[in-house]
């Protein structure tokens, strides 16, 4: 039987040498060190629980934590065992170490795949299938990345909501004063050394932050990305912090900015969102069941199909789920640069200012 552990920074060359063999051939966790250090590395501890025989990694359960607090709220990451060793509960296994091991208040994440909803149901925890939103920018005739059919190009507009800001920021620190705390009945819950580590250091995903406030106080942040392919972008909604009752306001000042830097749409891949809200608020629900309408999903490589994403959330009735696209691993990037295979337009847009 093997044997499970946590996984130490030693353990790192060969942890990347294991996601290429067993993982799939150069996957980036298999080449990049500094990611792979970034994604996992906690002092003198990887988030990691390794299965091994003899000195042979055969399993690894990967984790992240949402927040600093004593409790973290958690999410799994990688999870592979290698199918050649006959301990088909290896990986329930390396799950249940992790769990045991790491004291945490909730466990939630996006990006479960088909394949584990049976596991998943077996240890009784909330299967999640996500929504997309859109909307599609009217200024745009020709696109390259979505297919819109008949769907409204018609945008929202920022004209009534004047009490409401929308403001770039560059620094984690411009973000101190929103009330994080306020909000853990929200899982998974994220504090602001989540947000200045996952969105303002990250080695190699740029993002855009905005700060949203009422009458001076800050109410919701808003994280997005730029997707580009082909020399055609999209703005895509990463994170979300804050009420949903500003919807309305947030959508028309992304429309905004969409417009304005010329993406073909924004989206928005999420759960935990009433459908009401954001259908008046001007967002369009994706419709999996058909495919007149195609907003992608994958960017690295692009593929122009719709790709739903699913989760799963431990059940605590004191705790509502919302997850996002960049909880867990899920904006995790697969190529090592994307800035140098083509420009993002923020540095164009630096570049000719």
């Amino acid at each position: 039987m093997a044997d499970i552990r946590f996984a130490t920074p030693d353990d790192t060359t060969r942890l990347m040498a294991f996601m290429h063999r067993h993982w799939r051939a150069d996957h980036i966790l298999s080449r990049n060190e500094a990611l792979f250090r970034y994604d996992f590395q906690n002092g003198d501890r990887l988030n990691l629980a390794i299965a091994t025989k003899g000195d042979e990694i055969v399993g690894l359960f990967g984790f992240m934590k949402y927040n600093s607090l004593d409790l973290p709220d958690l999410a799994g990451s990688l999870w592979k065992v290698r199918e050649d060793i006959g301990e088909p509960m290896l990986g329930l296994r390396l799950r249940r170490f992790v769990i045991a091991n790491v004291p945490h208040r909730y466990f939630a994440a996006p990006g479960a795949g088909l394949q584990t909803r049976a596991i998943y149901r077996l240890i009784d925890m909330e299967w999640i299938a996500m929504e997309q939103y859109f909307i599609v920018n009217p200024d745009v005739t020709r696109r390259t990345l979505a297919r819109v059919g008949n769907a409204e190009t018609t945008h929202p507009t920022m004209q009534d909501h004047a009490d409401i800001e929308f403001i770039e920021v560059c620094d984690a620190h411009e973000l101190t004063g929103f009330p994080f705390a306020s909000h853990q009945q929200i899982g998974p819950y994220k504090d602001w050394d989540y947000v200045s580590r996952r969105f303002f250091e990250h080695p190699i995903n740029d993002y855009r932050v905005f700060h949203v406030a009422q009458g001076g106080e800050p109410v919701n942040i808003v994280v997005c990305r730029e997707a580009v392919h082909d020399g055609a972008s999209a703005l895509r909604v990463v994170d979300f912090y804050g009420d949903e009752q500003h919807m309305p306001a947030i959508a028309a000042a992304l429309s905004d900015v969409m417009r304005n830097d010329g993406h073909e749409y924004v989206d928005f891949v999420c759960s935990g969102f009433t459908g009401q809200v954001m259908a008046d608020a001007g967002w369009h629900r994706l419709d999996f069941d058909h495919d007149d309408v195609i907003i992608p999903n994958y960017f690295e490589p692009f593929v122009q199909s719709n790709v739903r994403v699913y989760g799963v959330a431990d059940r605590n009735a004191d705790i509502k789920p919302r997850l996002c696209r960049a909880d867990g691993d899920q904006d995790r990037p697969n190529f090592d640069r994307p800035d140098a295979m083509q420009p993002s337009f923020t540095q164009r847009r630096v570049a000719q200012s």
